[in-house]
């Protein structure tokens, strides 16, 4: 190989003093004996100092996070294998079951030879280790969530997606990798969470309003798209000379949208927005006090992102389609290039596209998420109804870019 100049310094120690490549010959001036010994010793040198010897330099692997489609009551063989930098093989460890799927070792005669059944051993506990080739085990989706079409059931609390988490380690560096994350989603939706509000309003609730964190109303009746929703009305107006509003109020997520959500990287954020009360002729532009404070219509909050400092994403009313008292269905990319914005944090700077790794992070670790409601200076009611995170087409073991993945929240990345 090409040495670099501390290897060829290294060289010119251990070889005759000479500018020519002809120094290298055993001239009759140079003992052979003491040649060969030369030569030797330079390139036992050389090659620790190429890196060949270099094992103690070895690269601890990366649990990556996945995402598969699996049709309800199907099920899937998949591989943990860690992306292992050095080409070493990897074992893997469930730490975390799955809520409603479970997992399978895989049979012998699988295994060995690819026959079914897939199935051997139920995983049941953890931590466990996954015995098949490659790493491999097998997922099965519950057939059917009774759950969420039973009044007084508490399904709506949960995610759609299904998740476990898992450790892989080299067998060279003691401790195992921190954990990734395995999500499952319906075939049929991709949605990794959603609101349809069936039943109740699942927990939403209202800021900056007359009451913080304020029940909205739910309403079980249809009126166009809007079918078995929620709303919520302003309680408070406070404007300044001009009649400009101060304070606006949101509609406020509940708890099953918050925490890690990377595999939503490239989905979709989609929702219904309508009202049924306000003077939408003059939407709130929001010049407060001579100031001008541009809406958002949806704002992601993480607070552990840029070294516990906190960090928002947010999509502002002025990219998105023009709400005016009509139903209108709102989509969303979740990529950094698909109009969302980063809060500086600076009241002096402009709020500015999100980087990747940033964008990325704040999907791992979100702690509130909001929907503009108040969107004139005076009283409004404001409908919101098919909520829903949807992931994009499956990718497997990339659906997030390896580049983003040195820590599982995003905290390392090199994209």
């Amino acid at each position: 190989s090409v040495l670099d100049p501390a290897g060829l310094l290294a060289l010119s120690f251990f070889l005759p003093s000479s500018a020519s490549l002809f120094s290298l010959l055993p001239f009759p001036t140079m003992p052979m004996l003491l040649w060969k010994h030369r030569l030797l010793v330079a390139l036992a040198f050389l090659r620790g100092h190429d890196g060949s010897a270099n094992a103690d330099q070895n690269h601890p692997p990366l649990a990556l996070h996945h995402l598969y489609e699996v049709v309800d009551g199907d099920e899937i063989v998949i591989s943990l294998r860690g992306h292992d930098l050095d080409g070493d093989s990897t074992s893997a460890t469930i730490t975390k079951l799955p809520t409603s799927g479970a997992l399978f070792q895989l049979s012998q005669v699988f295994n060995t030879h690819g026959y079914d059944p897939k199935t051997g051993s139920p995983i049941a506990a953890v931590p466990t280790i996954v015995t098949g080739k490659d790493s491999r085990l097998v997922y099965r989706r519950q057939s059917f969530d009774h759950g969420a079409f039973q009044i007084g059931s508490e399904r709506y609390k949960r995610r759609d997606a299904d998740e476990f988490e898992y450790t892989v380690n080299d067998g060279v560096n003691k401790e195992d990798s921190l954990a990734g994350t395995i999500s499952f989603v319906s075939k049929e939706n991709r949605q990794l969470v959603s609101s349809e509000f069936r039943f109740n309003d699942e927990d939403w609730k209202t800021i900056g309003n007359a009451q913080s964190n304020a029940n909205v109303r739910h309403e079980a009746t249809r009126r166009g798209d809007m079918n078995n929703y929620i709303y919520a009305v302003d309680d408070l107006i406070d404007v300044d000379g001009d009649m400009n509003d101060r304070r606006l109020w949101k509609f406020a997520l509940p708890e099953k949208y918050l925490g890690w959500y990377g595999a939503w990287y490239g989905g979709t954020f989609e929702f219904t927005l309508s009202s049924f009360s306000g003077d939408y002729s003059g939407v709130n532009d929001h010049w407060v006090d001579d100031k001008y404070h541009p809406l958002n219509l949806v704002e992601i909050y993480c607070e552990s992102c840029d070294l516990f400092k906190g960090a928002t994403i947010a999509f502002p009313l002025s990219k998105a389609a023009k709400f005016d008292e009509q139903t209108n269905n709102y989509s969303f990319t979740m990529t950094e290039s698909a109009g969302w914005l980063k809060d500086p944090q600076n009241t002096l700077y402009e709020w500015t596209s999100p980087s990747r790794c940033s964008f990325i992070e704040v999907l791992s670790g979100i702690t509130s998420v909001n929907i503009l409601g108040d969107f004139t200076n005076w009283y409004e009611s404001v409908s919101i109804d098919n909520v829903q995170w949807v992931a994009a087409p499956s990718k497997g073991r990339y659906q997030i870019p390896v580049c983003a993945q040195d820590s599982p929240n995003c905290r390392k990345c090199s994209c």
